[in-house]
């Protein structure tokens, strides 16, 4: 009830400022640079929705995604896609389509989606992540908790974080605004380009939504994803077969270090690349000349490398430091094992109803009905009495106590009125029946699935 209220309160508002505006002054007011900007790119942001299978049935989840590509190529999260088998996209520009997964990484939070608009679409331009500055301003764009497109401002709060996202996090931290829902949107510079992906957020316990510790992924590591996808159909990452750990004081001590540096192997496997190169308990200290130190850095070096390229080490064995090289192996991705994150439709996603087994039982509004269900004498309709479990109507949420108004144009009140404008769009070879009804939502329009009485 206050949610309500304040709503109302906040539209008498708005209503009173419009009736004392001047609506021509406002017409002619030029665009901030901000504001010029952000309609620039808003056109190449996409709203997600998703329809997702979980333990309590079916529901629906949002995200944010970008265009790449003008042939329809959207960059998203992973985790924007977990468990969905329906997946849509929206924007103002190419209104609302059905979108496919293309790629899922399943090194990073990274997913490739792709629409068909029939046109080429908008795209927003990727930049360059290391040339990002602590302090430096951003903007954020998504569907924050899937009210809609929209746009925070923030900057940029810390380098190289780890959230345990992945081996080889090294998020951007941002005081911008980001909520559920932003996942997947552009994090972008005040030209215009996209240097980082928005992932995720911290909050503190009990609350859900943004404190100012939002986590987006740099556009170069996304780079890497997509440049492998689109010229390659798969991405390629170098490995070498072996773990290691991050040296720290206690450890240097133990190991006889002058300090706390380099990184400690824990494993290797025995037919990988660096098999009889490296042993448990070698001290790496550099990889390609770059301080082992960061264990996440050096494995995002590996990964980057092509397979049967020679990855140099300079490492400590028995105290005695050597270097060793390594030819990098192939990670092997499958790619279709990421793919796994994606559900299945459940039956009644794909039920159909016909013309003789709607799915649901309906009845006409009788007298006693429209003093029972308290339906105006202008209702006109028939009324939905039942609706059987796992059926199409049921999965378009037709309930008990709504009114199918019509079907198309055609107005319905008795069940065989239903059933011939059922007969018809079947007759018309259409997938889809278009039906008005009436329910505690108001009148709404319900797409139900419809094929020929078999």
């Amino acid at each position: 009830m206050r949610h309500h209220l304040l709503r109302r309160i906040t539209c008498a508002v708005v209503l009173l400022l419009a009736a004392v505006a001047p609506i021509s002054g406002l017409a002619e007011e030029p665009l901030s640079g901000f504001a010029e900007q952000v309609a620039s790119l808003m056109p190449a942001v996409v709203a997600i929705q998703t329809v997702a299978t979980t333990p309590g049935g079916s529901m629906d989840f949002v995200g944010s995604g970008f265009i790449i590509d003008p042939s329809g190529i959207i960059v998203t999260n992973r985790h924007v896609l977990a468990a969905a088998y329906e997946i849509t996209v929206t924007n103002p520009e190419i209104g609302q389509l059905k979108a496919k997964p293309i790629y899922i990484s399943g090194l990073l939070d990274v997913a490739l989606l792709k629409v068909e608009a029939g046109r080429p679409l908008p795209t927003l331009k990727l930049g360059d992540s290391d040339s990002v500055h602590v302090g430096d301003e951003v903007l954020l764009l998504g569907n924050p908790l899937g009210l809609g497109l929209s746009v925070s401002r923030g900057v940029i709060s810390g380098f190289n974080r780890d959230i345990g996202e992945s081996m080889y996090d090294h998020f951007f931290q941002t005081d911008g605004a980001l909520n559920h829902g932003n996942s997947g949107g552009p994090m972008v510079n005040l030209r215009g380009e996209v240097i980082a992906v928005d992932t995720a957020l911290i909050s503190s316990p009990g609350n859900t939504g943004s404190i100012g510790l939002g986590f987006s992924m740099p556009i170069n590591d996304v780079k890497f994803i997509i440049d492998q996808y689109l010229h390659n159909g798969r991405v390629i990452a170098g490995y070498l077969g072996a773990r290691g750990q991050p040296i720290n004081a206690d450890l240097a001590k133990a190991f006889g270090l002058d300090r706390a540096r380099g990184l400690a192997i824990t494993s290797v496997e025995a037919n990988g690349p660096a098999a009889g190169q490296v042993h448990v308990g070698d001290i790496v200290l550099e990889v390609n000349g770059q301080d082992a130190s960061d264990v996440r850095a050096a494995r995002r070096l590996i990964a980057s490398m092509s397979p049967g390229q020679s990855l140099n080490m300079r490492l400590l064995r028995h105290g005695v430091e050597q270097e060793v090289t390594v030819t990098v192996g192939d990670a092997a991705m499958n790619p279709n094992a990421a793919m796994s994150v994606l559900g299945h439709a459940p039956a009644s996603a794909t039920a159909f109803a016909t013309p003789s087994d709607p799915g649901m039982t309906v009845g006409e509004i009788t007298d006693e009905v429209r003093r029972r269900q308290m339906l105006g004498n202008e209702m006109k309709g028939v009324l939905v009495k039942a609706v059987e479990p796992n059926s199409a109507a049921a999965y378009r949420k037709i309930t008990v106590g709504d009114v199918i108004m019509t079907v198309g144009d055609q107005a319905v009140v008795t069940a065989a009125d239903l059933k011939r404008e059922l007969q018809a769009v079947v007759a018309k070879r259409v997938q889809f029946a278009a039906l008005l009804v009436s329910g505690e939502r108001g009148a709404h329009w319900i797409a139900l699935p419809v094929e020929a009485d078999r």
